[in-house]
């Protein structure tokens, strides 16, 4: 039988809306959010620009909750029903959130051979990169086996980096993992921050401005990208410093495949004026 494959991503993969428009064979399930008093799907009812807006008027911070697992298991029967063969499921680092674990547990009503979940180790733009790869790889007719191999390689040798103007969000969500020891200095410097091999959070470089920590954030990600690797660029709430930075790389003679928003899942650990860097290395 011809495999028909299907991909599954959470919404905290920031896949870029084009591919998601241009592809019938993947499904988001979102995450979900509480600001101001009120539950919201992520960038289901909740885009990022309202999500910005509602944020300036908190009078308490904006909380994140991830997918139930009978949530994931909806989605997957429905690709089944919809005429999938088997299914890949992608997620944002399982050491960032419990998505993964809830992506995990709905796989186990499914064939092993026929359902397989990858914790990307990243985040964002970083995670939903994998996840264009992993459409690419099926428009050629890649079959389900070396899909998997060959997303799960890539997982490891991609990179993301990104710069926030403040750690205060990061900090409050408890999500900081090894920048945690920047927060007394945190007001003296502006970090890029990766994630480790494990999906951790961690500061790669300092800076005492905003143009040096973007500039060394471009030079971090062109050093880490290889032949045919692919970069994406996403912003949050900054579209004048995302059109900079995308013309500086490009200026270096790389071009970016792609642009987004940092989901509102995302926002609500980054707060505004994110710029992240993706590079999906093969």
């Amino acid at each position: 039988m011809t495999e028909k494959i299907a991909l599954l991503v959470d919404s905290g993969s920031d896949v870029p809306p084009a591919v998601l428009a241009a592809h019938e064979n993947v499904a988001v399930v979102p995450l979900n959010v509480h600001l101001n008093g009120r539950d919201y799907q992520d960038n289901v009812d909740l885009t990022p620009d309202e999500f910005y807006a509602g944020l300036k008027q908190a009078q308490t911070l904006p909380k994140t909750a991830s997918p139930a697992p009978a949530a994931v298991s909806q989605k997957l029967h429905e690709l089944f029903a919809a005429g999938y063969s088997h299914v890949l499921g992608l997620t944002l680092a399982s050491a960032l959130s419990a998505t993964y674990t809830g992506f995990a547990l709905a796989a186990e009503e499914f064939e092993p051979a026929k359902v397989a979940m990858l914790d990307t180790k990243s985040v964002g733009i970083g995670s939903g990169l994998q996840a264009v790869y992993a459409l690419q790889l099926i428009a050629q007719g890649v079959d389900f086996a070396s899909l998997k191999a060959r997303v799960a390689e890539s997982i490891a040798h991609s990179r993301i980096f990104f710069y926030v103007p403040t750690l205060h969000y990061l900090r409050a969500g408890g999500r900081i993992g090894k920048v945690a020891g920047l927060v007394g200095t945190a007001l003296k410097i502006k970090p890029v921050i990766s994630c480790d091999p494990d999906g951790v959070y961690y500061p790669v470089t300092k800076s005492r401005s905003e143009p040096k920590a973007i500039a060394k954030m471009i030079a971090l990600a062109l050093a880490a990208a290889k032949p045919h690797a692919q970069i994406a660029v996403a912003q949050g709430a900054d579209p004048e410093l995302l059109a900079k930075t995308v013309a500086a790389i490009q200026a270096q003679g790389h071009p970016v495949d792609f642009t987004g928003n940092v989901s509102p899942a995302l926002g609500v650990h980054t707060g505004p004026g994110l710029i992240g860097i993706a590079v999906q290395n093969p």
